[in-house]
């Protein structure tokens, strides 16, 4: 059985609200009317003790999913994974946790049998990871991977043909995966010698 991890990335609901304070034309400048300031920061206040609300709401969901799906309860990790997208979305669209909790929720659909709604969420969260890190970033790789094994669960005659969706799925992540290991091994020629050298010589003149 597959497992999931449960990894938060960071943000700053902060500086966002700051900037739609600045969209707004309201000015955080204690030069101001007193009265606007006040009514700007207990506003910026209130929206930040909201999103942090929803970001608590968003582990707990998570790790009720993960800790469900983990004792083979998947469809209390669906309804909990499902909770936890509905969190993410209304945080904002291009909020990274959205294609996060859109592959958990696609992989419990996976392990159910569930094909047709696995192969919609993962549809989607190829096209949010790729809107988000490029067609190339090497996250990719797992969506990729986990598509590609639907599909040969869905099509299992067709995706023998070369030229299947399944084939072009798992060969794109392989080449992705292949140029990250490529690129982590590569190191310029003499690149480090040069530097060293250079040290050497300012310390001993």
């Amino acid at each position: 059985m597959q497992t999931m991890d449960n990894g938060t990335m960071s943000r700053c609901p902060t500086e966002t609200r700051l900037r739609f304070l600045e969209i707004r034309g309201t000015r955080l400048d204690r030069r101001g009317n007193p009265l606007s300031w006040a009514v700007a920061v207990l506003w910026l206040m209130l929206g930040t003790a909201g999103i942090y609300a929803e970001d608590v709401s968003w582990d707990r969901a998570t790790t009720a999913g993960l800790k469900a799906y983990d004792q083979g309860q998947y469809a209390e990790a669906a309804r909990q994974f499902q909770a936890a997208l509905t969190i993410a979305e209304s945080l904002r669209p291009d909020d990274p946790r959205v294609p996060t909790s859109i592959m958990r929720l696609a992989t419990v659909y996976h392990i159910q049998g569930q094909y047709t709604q696995a192969e919609s969420l993962y549809q989607r969260a190829l096209a949010l990871q790729e809107q988000l890190l490029g067609p190339d970033h090497p996250q990719l790789v797992e969506v990729l991977e986990a598509y590609a094994n639907l599909q040969r669960r869905m099509y299992p005659v067709r995706s023998l043909l070369p030229w299947s969706t399944a084939n072009a799925l798992a060969a794109r992540a392989r080449r992705i995966r292949e140029r990250e290991e490529r690129s982590n091994a590569w190191e310029p020629p003499g690149v480090w010698s040069d530097y060293e050298e250079a040290a050497i010589f300012r310390d001993g003149s």
